[in-house]
């Protein structure tokens, strides 16, 4: 389930994530790029470790922009409540070098100190899901101030690569914005800790996922990879294997997601 955040805080915070699930025995389940940086919020007794040996079940974690896809090993009842923050929002928000954060899963107290077991704990104290969103609403607007101006060059980058679902050519975009490559490249990946290519690489393999997720294509991949600008269905099979793992039509088999990109495997 997802929930917008305060208006005031769409700059920083794309939406919240409710997650739910119940598991007896570990399960794995891959988590592939989705373009965004996020605070996760363990309100149950899970516990999750990663393929590089990231392991616990820490109240509140954070991760950085996912450069491809990380496997999961999930046990227990799963209770998250996730702040997917705009590509940029770890950055801005805590002053964390981009590139540092990026493929990385960390406790929030390393960068957020007390004050991150302090909500986490409030959260579970919370009788509704509202209560909570609410809660974290009044956080990330102490957390960001009245001084908080994204870099425009950026936000309007990632808008233009949205609103083209990541098919836009860094060359158009460059034109677009009446900027250089190097400075467009140099101030992009300092904010988000990726290239604009790489972003929009991320924001086009989503788009044609949610289309396989919503119109079930089977048989059709050609017709999706002309409408995802790709020149056939061999690149779009590729591409699509290189942010998340496995084929476009293993994709639409899979069974038990709880997100877009967060499905078990």
């Amino acid at each position: 389930m997802q929930i917008a955040p305060h208006p005031a805080l769409a700059h920083i915070v794309k939406h919240y994530l409710v997650l739910d699930g119940s598991f007896a025995q570990t399960r794995i389940y891959r988590l592939f790029a989705d373009g965004n940086t996020g605070l996760v919020f363990n309100l149950s007794s899970s516990l999750f470790s990663t393929a590089s040996g990231n392991a616990g079940n820490e109240l509140c974690w954070l991760y950085g922009q996912v450069g491809s896809w990380h496997d999961l090993q999930l046990n227990g009842q799963i209770n998250w409540l996730i702040a997917v923050l705009q590509p940029y929002g770890a950055h801005h928000l805590w002053n964390l070098p981009a590139s540092e954060l990026k493929d990385q899963f960390v406790p929030a107290e390393l960068v957020l100190g007390k004050s991150a077991g302090i909500i986490a704990e409030t959260l579970l104290q919370q009788k509704t899901v509202q209560q909570r969103i609410d809660l974290l609403d009044q956080f990330f607007l102490r957390q960001s101030g009245n001084q908080f101006q994204p870099d425009q060059l950026v936000k309007e980058a990632i808008h233009q690569i949205s609103l083209s679902e990541g098919t836009i050519s860094v060359h158009t975009l460059q034109q677009q914005l009446k900027v250089n490559e190097r400075t467009l490249e140099r101030r992009f990946k300092n904010q988000t800790g990726i290239s604009p290519k790489h972003y929009s690489g991320i924001v086009r393999v989503n788009a044609s996922a949610k289309k396989l997720q919503r119109k079930q294509r089977a048989g059709n991949l050609t017709q999706l990879a002309y409408e995802s600008n790709y020149c056939d269905q061999a690149h779009f099979i590729r591409d699509f294997k290189k942010f998340t793992g496995i084929t476009p039509q293993q994709y639409q088999q899979s069974a038990e997601a709880l997100a877009l990109n967060f499905f078990r495997i």
